[in-house]
């Protein structure tokens, strides 16, 4: 789908948070979802300003949301099944008057976020919970939820030093670094390729999840299995949070992840003579899956699941997706 014209449907206040989502500006799936959930609710009050036709607002938020789930949805499956409970039922207020129409679409777009907030509240006070004896930690990769985390975090000892990977592919370590000062969190940043050396004195390291399958495989940031295996190594605990919503059941039906591949010679080679730059491949994943093996634990909105037990968990959870008991 061209992004141009995807871009188009929005109002012209509501395009910024489009880019910034496409071209990598803001990070985690969890702030996306409310970008995309405000754009939703934007296109949907233009219309009704506009006095434009019912079915005209619907097919502009079909355009915007079937984009976001052929893209970030690829790589998230939280993303897709967000936008399908935000968007639950939408060809049905094509009858509406357009009034009751937008009002009905925010409705369902709120409902879903009143839910998911609460859910994430509570992935926070369980990480918190298995944090707050810890000293020195490691977090991987930004994470929204794993962010909050780090704002919401009161060890017992009164005193902690986070260690923050830059994370390079998608420079996801620095998007940590202004909250865990304000936190008043010890700070230590450093190369990604510094991982194992300062990984052996953490008491745990945490990471967030862009997706995940019901046997414990979590998807996040290529260098993330590099964590795991440092984890392994060293005896240090490593735990993925993520809400519920992010399970991708496909697996069990035999599904396997395609790889997101992206070019990153904007960010290895900003100072290469281009010549150079035409000669080389700069192509790397954007996530990988780490294996259950080396997740010490998912913490979710129902507590810290050892990754080997989370099948029937996220099997009932996508069954409440569907409205089924």
């Amino acid at each position: 789908m061209n992004i141009d014209v995807v871009r188009e449907v929005l109002p012209e206040k509501n395009k910024e948070k489009f880019d910034d989502i496409v071209f990598q500006r803001v990070l985690g799936a969890s702030k996306h979802i409310n970008m995309i959930a405000d754009m939703i609710e934007s296109i949907a009050l233009e219309g009704r300003k506009k006095q434009s036709d019912t079915s005209v607002i619907v097919d502009n938020i079909q355009t915007l949301t079937h984009f976001f789930i052929s893209t970030r949805g690829e790589a998230s499956q939280a993303i897709e099944n967000a936008i399908n409970l935000m968007t639950k039922n939408i060809d049905d207020v094509r009858k509406l008057k357009i009034n009751e129409a937008v009002t009905k679409i925010i409705k369902i777009k709120d409902n879903y976020l009143l839910k998911a907030n609460e859910d994430l509240d509570k992935v926070v006070n369980h990480a918190t919970k298995v944090a707050e004896k810890m000293r020195k930690i490691m977090v991987f990769d930004y994470s929204s939820t794993v962010d909050k985390f780090l704002k919401s975090i009161k060890p017992l000892s009164g005193d902690l030093t986070v260690i923050i990977p830059e994370s390079r592919s998608i420079d996801g370590g620095q998007a940590f670094v202004k909250t865990c000062i304000e936190a008043g969190h010890n700070v230590k940043f450093i190369p990604d390729t510094g991982i194992m050396y300062f990984l052996e004195d953490c008491d745990g390291a945490f990471l967030g999840a862009e997706t995940f399958f019901p046997d414990g495989t979590v998807f996040n940031t290529t260098g993330s299995d590099i964590v795991g295996l440092a984890c392994k190594e060293f005896n240090v605990p490593l735990f993925a949070l993520t809400p519920l919503i992010k399970v991708d059941i496909r697996s069990i039906y035999g599904y396997d992840k395609e790889l997101v591949i992206n070019d990153l010679k904007g960010r290895l080679a900003g100072n290469w003579h281009e010549e150079e730059i035409e000669q080389v491949d700069f192509e790397c994943p954007e996530l990988l899956g780490l294996d259950p093996k080396y997740v010490t634990a998912i913490i979710t909105e129902e507590g810290k699941i050892p990754s080997n037990q989370l099948f029937n968990i996220s099997i009932n959870y996508h069954k409440s997706l569907k409205g089924d008991k």
